[in-house]
């Protein structure tokens, strides 16, 4: 079993963060869950268009599958105990750029109401 993650790169004017996911993120949506990615669009107080990176890994070999929260978890202390993890026990299989437009003051695509 080939287990899919990628570490993914958030940038906005201010703020960088390094974080893994499952599977291989290409849009907004495929971030929906992580927290790391919550946290990061949480800290910013200013609409802003955020960059995203996401360099795609598979650990293992045979039929792949989306790692699950778990197996994240343990890529990553794996990546904290051993800096050379990803180049040397995975292989990058692909990468993805995009950007989030972001507006601290809409939730969910809707703005706040006022009572």
């Amino acid at each position: 079993m080939a287990i899919l993650f990628s570490k993914v790169t958030m940038r906005d004017d201010y703020n960088e963060s390094e974080f893994l996911v499952g599977g291989f993120p290409q849009e907004t949506d495929d971030l929906e869950g992580w927290t790391a990615y919550h946290e990061f669009l949480d800290e910013i107080t200013e609409d802003t268009v955020v960059n995203v990176r996401a360099q795609a890994f598979l650990y293992g070999e045979g039929e792949t599958v989306k790692a699950t929260p778990e197996e994240v978890a343990y890529m990553m202390m794996r990546e904290q105990r051993d800096p050379d993890f990803l180049s040397g026990h995975c292989d990058c299989i692909g990468e993805s750029d995009f950007n989030v437009n972001w507006c601290p003051d809409e939730l969910f695509g809707q703005g706040f109401v006022q009572l």
